[in-house]
């Protein structure tokens, strides 16, 4: 059985997929999201940083108040899957869409961008690794906050025995955060000797080493930072 540690309605979609395959699932979710109600966008033209698909969802929810504004801006996006959130939206100006921040900064290093300010879209919890890089590159960046992670405070009984009774063989994890969280929450339920048994999927190299760093081995990550390969790559563990 493999635990999926998504927000609910990823974990949803995620198992579907997976039970194609009839691969058994655990959903526990270990993040959660509530959106900043009270966003505030200065009336320039800006140069937008986006990563994350929960921005989009609070720009969309706010999208007739700000419309006008948004659209005077350049928007530079890192993962497909946001960039088709955002042009659903109806935004067109985007400048390029990149795989991760570190094609992004390779993309930035080349000069490639004009002299409005730039403003990074984000939650409470983000990246440092790339506002340092932005300021290596003399480039000062404003962060807006959109929405904030809220951190699950203890697993479930049923997940905490089902780790204990070794029902559970793997774990999903889709970023840093979920990984710091929930080594965390093992350890205080006295689980961590168990769960250092556990197989761990990852989205990223930098999740990988988030485990590894805190002696998680047993860890492989995707190349690409997407669902399709992570799905592959469960079911290349499996033998489907």
């Amino acid at each position: 059985m493999i635990l999926i540690t998504r927000p609910k309605d990823e974990s949803n979609i995620l198992a579907e997929e997976l039970s194609k395959y009839k691969i058994k699932t655990c959903i526990e979710p270990l993040i959660s999201f509530s959106y900043n109600k009270n966003i505030y966008f200065e009336n320039i033209p800006a140069n937008y940083i986006i990563s994350s698909t929960r921005s989009v969802d609070v720009l969309e929810k706010n999208f007739s108040r700000f419309k006008s504004i948004l659209e005077t801006g350049n928007f530079y996006i890192i993962g497909e899957k946001v960039k088709n959130k955002l042009q659903a939206t109806g935004l067109k100006n985007i400048v390029d869409t990149f795989e991760n921040s570190s094609s992004l900064i390779k993309f930035l290093n080349k000069k490639n961008f004009n002299k409005n300010p730039f403003i990074y879209l984000c939650g409470n919890v983000f990246t440092n690794t790339l506002l340092t890089e932005l300021k290596n590159l003399e480039i000062n960046i404003e962060q807006k906050f959109l929405y904030k992670t809220v951190q699950r405070k203890g697993l479930t009984k049923r997940t905490t025995l089902l780790i204990a009774n070794e029902k559970i063989d793997s774990v999903i994890l889709f970023s840093s955060y979920t990984a710091e969280t929930f080594m965390q929450l093992i350890s205080d339920a006295q689980l961590t000797k168990k769960a250092k048994k556990l197989k761990f999927f990852c989205l990223s190299p930098g999740i990988s080493k988030v485990l590894e760093e805190k002696g998680f081995l047993n860890v492989d990550h995707c190349t690409f930072s997407n669902q399709q390969e992570m799905i592959q790559m469960i079911k290349n563990y499996k033998n489907i």
